[in-house]
């Protein structure tokens, strides 16, 4: 008979300094079943945070809070292991910069390997499992270390609905095979690169969170929480229950789960600790922004067909805009998604997704779906 998965839930006190997220990363380490036996003395252990970009504050539920790290770490080094803290930041941020602003330079003054994967070599290897991406370019720091424990953030997203554990390795492909992963497809190429790369365990920092138009511009929520097991599936679920997100409701799990990586069944999971119902809390979408509610008259047509990836897409760069006192950028232009629309056009047009190349157009973007800045970056084009 196989062995249920067990997913851990711990909580820390509001506000928790070092020594409180230490002892909650050791709580829930310990219910999850303890580090793995691959954690062992002389090993090198590749810890990989969630380092997206610079957030407009330290507990924006952005990026992973470097005292988790650093817990974490402890626990690699009482087992005689080396911990390596590894990530890169998203396409076109600077890993440097987020390393700084979160103190995570702090952790290389106390002697911690903090290591920005961007100016670490790059390989490409064969993925034969994969339909997306095949072949990838990846940070060979990941291919070298002897374990990976994996080190997201419990927050929403614009194109995935939620980033955890799955959506986290990620950041171990290069800038060239994130940018193909967005002209495929997005939402199966990231269980083929959760099975590529296999952490053998995963701690959630749920501490500090983030809902909305995540994962960088959502709004803030703290939760206290530290989520830890071995089957990434599973950890997914729990946290997504706790977003208030059931399992079929996001891509990754659902298709994570068919390939045979771990379990979306409440059935065929243990919970340790806290049971995931005294800790839930609703998060907002992404969908659910108010921003379409700012855009100009008839800049916007989201077609028939139109899936979350694309929707959520268009809303995150609306956001974005925003934030940049750039909204203007939409005058005289229509975005399309889905099917065309039957009425006619106010602005000049600019095809999104890779559902909408059959349609004549100025200006198409392909991805499946795109990634954001290529949007931006094409209406803010000088000289248009």
């Amino acid at each position: 008979m196989q062995s249920k998965s067990v997913v851990s839930i711990a909580h820390t006190l509001p506000h928790p300094g070092r020594e409180e997220i230490a002892v909650a990363v050791r709580r829930a380490v310990a219910l999850a079943g303890g580090l793995p036996e691959s954690v062992r003395p002389g090993a090198t252990v590749l810890l990989k945070p969630n380092l997206v970009e610079i957030p407009y504050t330290r507990k924006s539920g952005a990026v992973t809070h470097p005292e988790l790290c650093r817990a974490v770490a402890g626990l690699v080094l009482e087992r005689g292991a080396d911990p390596v803290i590894a990530d890169a930041a998203g396409m076109g941020s600077d890993t440097e910069a987020v390393i700084s602003f979160m103190g995570y330079d702090q952790l290389r003054r106390d002697g911690y390997t903090v290591l920005d994967l961007k100016k670490e070599k790059t390989v490409r290897v064969k993925n034969p499992a994969a339909t997306v991406l095949p072949q990838i370019e990846v940070y060979e720091r990941a291919l070298t270390a002897d374990v990976l424990i994996n080190l997201p953030v419990m927050k929403t997203h614009d194109q995935t609905e939620v980033t955890l554990s799955l959506k986290n390795l990620k950041g171990l492909l290069a800038d060239s095979s994130k940018k193909a992963m967005h002209r495929r497809a997005l939402f199966r190429g990231i269980p083929e690169i959760a099975a590529f790369f296999k952490p053998s365990f995963t701690v959630l920092d749920g501490i500090y969170a983030q809902e909305g138009v995540g994962p960088v511009y959502g709004d803030p929520v703290e939760m206290d929480l530290v989520i830890a097991g071995r089957d990434m599936v599973a950890l997914d679920t729990v946290a997504g229950l706790i977003m208030g997100y059931r399992p079929e409701e996001v891509p990754t799990t659902v298709l994570a789960a068919q390939m045979g990586l771990g379990t979306a069944a409440l059935s065929g999971i243990v919970i340790a600790g806290l049971p995931w119902e005294s800790v839930q809390r609703r998060f907002k979408r992404c969908s659910e922004s108010e921003i379409l509610k700012e855009v100009p008259p008839g800049s916007l047509r989201i077609g028939g067909g139109t899936c979350s990836g694309c929707q959520n897409t268009i809303i995150a760069v609306l956001v974005e805009l925003k934030a940049r006192g750039q909204l203007t950028a939409l005058t005289g232009r229509t975005i399309i998604t889905g099917s065309l629309p039957e009425e006619e056009l106010s602005g000049e047009p600019l095809f999104v997704g890779n559902c909408t190349r059959r349609y004549p157009g100025a200006d198409y973007i392909a991805g499946c779906p795109p990634e954001n800045s290529w949007i931006i970056d094409l209406l803010l084009e000088p000289d248009r």
